[in-house]
């Protein structure tokens, strides 16, 4: 999953795995996946993990699945799916000729197919995929078309193309501000984890 043995990570493992005594490192399939840190210290985008297997079988997958879930809940808001989106790559379904993959929805709406995770694009058939950031996704969106995300998955849920382009669209003070605001609501837990020598 790493790209450079030297790169640094920011790993979001499963809630469920508890460290061992004597462990170096985690399990690969039970990070949920990584953000990559860069040496200025900045975060870049979520990547899920395709090794990644959930302990409990109805666990989410990835942070997206997560919010998705929730909201279908109303235990989430629509602006915290939208600053995830923005953070995580996706991987878009392509029919194999370098189109996206165009399919109905359950209520007869054309769309293209992403995924949020190596679990959620087992359970779709596509000849192949393409890990995509959000902005990317909406330069090949054609009008009337919207997206279905993980659309065999638990929390499948059809996105307008329109909700999407004004997420890609979101200024960095708009970004600023929610997250600020949702940092305010939550708290978050970090574990440090100590890597052995290499």
């Amino acid at each position: 999953m790493a790209d450079r043995p030297d790169e640094t990570y920011f790993l979001l493992m499963d809630p469920e795995w508890q460290r061992r005594e004597g462990d170096e490192t985690p399990p690969m399939r039970s990070v949920v996946g990584l953000w990559p840190i860069a040496a200025d210290g900045s975060m870049g985008r979520f990547r899920s993990n395709p090794e990644y297997v959930p302990l409990r079988p109805e666990s989410p997958t990835d942070p997206i699945d997560a919010l998705l879930r929730l909201a279908m809940r109303g235990d989430a808001r629509m602006e915290q799916v939208q600053l995830v989106l923005r953070d995580t790559l996706l991987d878009l379904a392509m029919n194999g000729d370098g189109r996206p993959l165009i399919v109905r929805s359950p209520d007869d709406v054309p769309c293209v197919v992403v995924a949020t995770s190596g679990l959620h694009q087992a359970r779709t058939f596509a000849p192949e995929w393409h890990r995509i950031e959000l902005e990317t996704l909406v330069e090949r969106l054609a009008d009337g078309i919207d997206v279905m995300i993980n659309p065999n998955g638990p929390a499948a849920v059809r996105l307008t193309g329109d909700f999407l382009r004004h997420t890609a669209r979101l200024s960095d003070e708009e970004v600023t501000e929610l997250h600020a605001a949702f940092r305010d609501e939550e708290g978050v837990a970090v574990v440090p984890w100590e890597m052995g020598a290499r």
